[in-house]
């Protein structure tokens, strides 16, 4: 069963001038509706409860709590220059952080439980102190933290395919060892946040649990999936999670305003196919994601359609057609190159051919 979590509360929140705008949820809800997706019987939509003020404590700072609710009171309060609040934020955020949490308990709690939620505003830049890159609260590193506090899981994965770091939830769990994280991304030389580089391996009991991807500009579906393939499931094979988080960002879209990767929308499939037949294989299909980024509204909607195509029960793999989509506009000496810095750094933690 797949589930869509949405409610009217992220449509609430703006920022001028920024396109991380309401605008996004309206063309994945078109998208849907226009492909007939949520008139399957496999898949449903479902609404959150607000997440409680004390949740956001759990690993967010006090000030940052206060701060992004009173710059809500006052409405429009740039906490910085590309991360403001209006008279809504705040509510938006309760509620984003909610859905996170309904994602992951339902994805928990039953085998083959896809849960998706539409969160805005998104949270994967959020630090433990500091709200950034259009990210208040950290909506997925919240909900991990959630499953492991109440005992539902003991060891989580988290895979960040957005085209930036997510350098929020890694700094929310640098130190840890029972939530692997996994961001590929744009080289961090050249895009926000300006880090995620190979060498940001975690610290004390987390040291060797934060895998960096970085990955060069036009880096294109096929190199993509090469290094997804040489990294990622030997990594999580090897920690055997009882679930899969994915923080999902489509701003790696080919020309996306705010992107570099250079990917097709059936990049987006082809990279979901892969989540989808890890999950199978290590923890019986339970995944949960987040929407982080996304802004070529024009590509946004068919790309999320073609991602969750892989999570619908009667999708039919086909390797050799999808591949034949799939474009090549990668640096192939470059990732030649980061493929093995990766394995030359990662293989004193984990099983790398």
């Amino acid at each position: 069963m797949l589930t869509i979590i949405e409610h009217e509360d992220y449509y609430k929140h703006k920022m001028p001038q920024i396109l991380e705008n309401p605008k996004r949820l309206r063309v994945i809800m078109k998208a849907l509706t226009d492909h007939k997706i949520l008139e399957k019987s496999s898949v449903q939509k479902v609404s959150p409860e607000s997440a409680k003020e004390e949740v956001l404590k759990t690993l967010h700072t006090e000030q940052l709590v206060d701060t992004v609710k009173h710059g809500s009171l006052v409405g429009e309060t740039a906490l910085t220059s590309d991360t403001i609040t209006n008279e809504f934020t705040f509510k938006a955020a309760l509620r984003a952080v909610g859905g996170a949490i309904l994602a992951a308990d339902r994805a928990i709690e039953k085998r083959d439980s896809i849960n998706f939620v539409l969160t805005r505003p998104p949270g994967h830049h959020a630090t433990r102190a500091n709200a950034m890159g259009f990210c208040f609260f950290n909506n997925i590193a919240l909900a991990a933290n959630h499953l492991i506090d109440k005992r539902k899981a003991k060891k989580i994965a988290i895979i960040d395919i957005d085209n930036h770091y997510g350098n929020g939830t890694a700094d929310l769990f640098y130190e840890r060892s029972d939530i692997l994280t996994i961001s590929l991304h744009a080289d961090p030389r050249i895009s926000f946040p300006f880090q995620g580089r190979i060498s940001e391996i975690g610290e004390g009991e987390g040291e060797g649990y934060n895998i960096c991807v970085p990955l060069p500009p036009k880096t294109g579906d096929r190199d993509y999936l090469q290094v997804f393939e040489r990294i990622v499931p030997p990594i999580v094979e090897d920690f055997k999670p009882e679930i899969i988080f994915v923080s999902a960002g489509y701003d790696g879209l080919d020309e996306d305003p705010y992107g570099y990767l250079g990917l097709s929308p059936y990049g987006f499939q082809a990279i979901t196919e892969k989540i989808m037949l890890l999950a199978k294989e290590v923890c019986a299909s339970k995944i949960a994601l987040t929407l982080e980024g996304g802004y070529k509204f024009e590509e946004l909607g068919e790309a999320f359609v073609n991602s969750i195509l892989p999570f619908i029960p009667d999708y039919q793999f086909d390797d050799k057609k999808l591949f034949a989509k799939l474009n090549s506009s990668g640096n192939k000496n470059q990732m030649k190159e980061n493929i093995a810095e990766l394995k030359r750094t990662l293989k004193p933690y984990w099983k790398l051919d």
